[in-house]
């Protein structure tokens, strides 16, 4: 039985001109711990009780950019990242049908 369990999610990588326009940002709260943030890894052994979650950065992953998020809140935790998706794409498309009042 495997003990461990790693996962990444990555959507950019490397330094290349092409890649550097689909990183995100992290942000510790000063200037000291901003980095482009190009995925996450999700990991955690059969023992804990959290899972931890990783950032990458232009050079793979970055282990002092870290998080852990306690196993009964994961759903949770799932369900907020899908609702805050939804309600985006729900506003991108309800501009995309707005006029542009510039134009008039």
């Amino acid at each position: 039985m495997q003990n461990y369990i790693d996962k990444e999610v990555i959507w950019a990588k490397g330094r290349t001109k092409a890649e550097k326009s689909k990183y995100t940002t992290w942000s510790g709260g000063d200037s000291k711990s901003y980095s482009l943030l190009g995925g996450l890894g999700v990991s955690t052994y059969t023992h804990n009780n959290f899972v931890g979650v990783t950032a990458h950065n232009s050079d793979g992953r970055s282990y002092g950019k870290y998080l852990q998020i306690p196993l009964d809140n994961i759903k949770d935790f799932c369900d907020a990242l899908i609702e805050a998706r939804d309600f985006t794409l729900q506003n991108q498309k309800q501009n995309q049908n707005q006029p542009n009042i510039s134009n008039i």
